[in-house]
């Protein structure tokens, strides 16, 4: 059994990095740290009473790792956690003993500089950075009473949390496109693996398109996919239907490929 335990706080949605670090970590002190994280199928076994565990955590560990996002940062089991561990580490600091690290890990689009009050007073660093995920892990092992050179490739954990960034942040961007167009992603999937080899671009055709789908796409198309889609709208008008009259436009979007083929993963679920 280890003798230490590093609480790592997330959200669900970011379960895959919190199972990558929580693996970092357990490899890098093998034997005598483990993390606790919430979702991985094994700090919390089944039958367990979950609020308990979550507590017994908090209270064990011996420092924290916090999933920061610019989606998570907004969720109040985040700061509930963080505020728990915070608290711990000023009493052990006001009763002269070791410092509890609380290290946010900011990926996918939120950095050190973006976190608000509180937290960005906290040795905050970007996960997808080899040398600060190295300055993290030597936090830890001085917690620990660690000490030597750690064996960890940061290069290399550095391109995985990239990976999930990738996948976390432009995958959910696609998958919400090509559903709010109403496509049956298993036909699109197959339409674009059935292209000639070298076809870079396939268009959709909408049909009339409501206005507000329309700005929606054109938002999409001006931040997150510029230079991935192209909406070219023409014959805007009025459609009468049940619901009345609803203005839009005839519209077509024209698609790298490659964005179907890369995230067809997340597509087809």
């Amino acid at each position: 059994m280890a003798n230490y335990q590093i609480f790592l706080s997330h959200i669900h949605e970011e379960k895959n990095l919190a199972v990558l670090i929580k693996q970092a970590i357990e490899n890098e002190f093998s034997g005598f740290v483990e993390v606790f994280v919430s979702s991985d199928g094994t700090s919390i076994p089944a039958g367990s009473n979950f609020l308990n565990r979550i507590e017994d955590g908090l209270i064990s560990c011996i420092g924290a790792v916090y999933l920061i996002s610019p989606v998570s940062v907004k969720r109040s089991w985040i700061s509930f956690e963080l505020g728990a561990v915070w608290i711990r580490n000023a009493q052990s600091i006001r009763n002269e003993k070791s410092e509890i690290p609380t290290l946010p890990f900011c990926h996918s689009n939120m950095t050190p500089s973006n976190l608000p009050q509180p937290i960005c007073n906290l040795n905050a660093i970007l996960a997808n950075q080899a040398s600060q995920l190295e300055f993290a892990f030597r936090s830890i092992q001085s917690a620990v009473g660690g000490k030597g050179v750690l064996r960890t490739d940061f290069d290399l954990l550095a391109k995985k949390v990239v990976a999930f960034e990738k996948e976390y942040t432009l995958g959910a961007t696609v998958a919400d496109l090509f559903k709010s167009l109403g496509c049956n992603m298993s036909e699109l999937i197959e339409h674009c693996e059935l292209l000639p080899p070298g076809t870079k671009k396939t268009t959709l055709v909408l049909g009339f398109t409501p206005t507000e789908l329309i700005q929606k796409i054109d938002k999409y198309q001006q931040n997150e996919l510029a230079g991935k889609i192209h909406l070219v709208t023409k014959d805007s008008g009025l459609s009468i239907g049940s619901q009345g009259a609803i203005g839009g436009a005839d519209a077509s979007v024209t698609i790298d490929v490659a964005l179907v083929l890369e995230f067809k993963a997340q597509l087809n679920i």
